[in-house]
């Protein structure tokens, strides 16, 4: 019984570890500017994103949606810190918005996600 034993832990511990390395092979979202759930005093002059790996930019987008709905942005680029940047060409309102992201990582797969951020009105 205790090699039986000693088999199954070990098949699952292989298992385990390369879960853990597939899943670690993905790119994923890092950090924000505006950052993810932000209260802002103002309308931000860029977004940017920064991930875990370099993206790809033939497959990298950045969009944004405001309370009315799709604004238009600057062109996504990558800069060389692992980040998509994109301009904030007009400046924004109050209200919440919704920053999306699409990109891929050093495997290839498409990532997609998104985060809000808030601009409070004047006081």
């Amino acid at each position: 019984m205790t090699r039986i034993r000693q088999r199954m832990f070990v098949a699952t511990l292989a298992a385990a570890l390369i879960t853990a390395v597939t899943v670690s092979a993905h790119m994923a979202y890092s950090k924000s500017v505006p950052a993810e759930d932000a209260a802002l005093a103002e309308s931000p002059a860029q977004l940017q994103v920064w991930f875990t790996q370099d993206p790809e930019p033939a497959l990298s987008q950045l969009s944004l949606e405001g309370p009315n709905g799709d604004i238009t942005i600057g062109k996504t680029t990558v800069s060389e810190e692992r980040s998509l940047v994109a301009e904030v060409p007009s400046t924004l309102g109050p209200g919440s918005y919704t920053v999306k992201w699409r990109s891929a990582g050093n495997d290839g797969h498409v990532q997609r996600g998104d985060f809000a951020f808030t601009i409070r009105a004047a006081d």
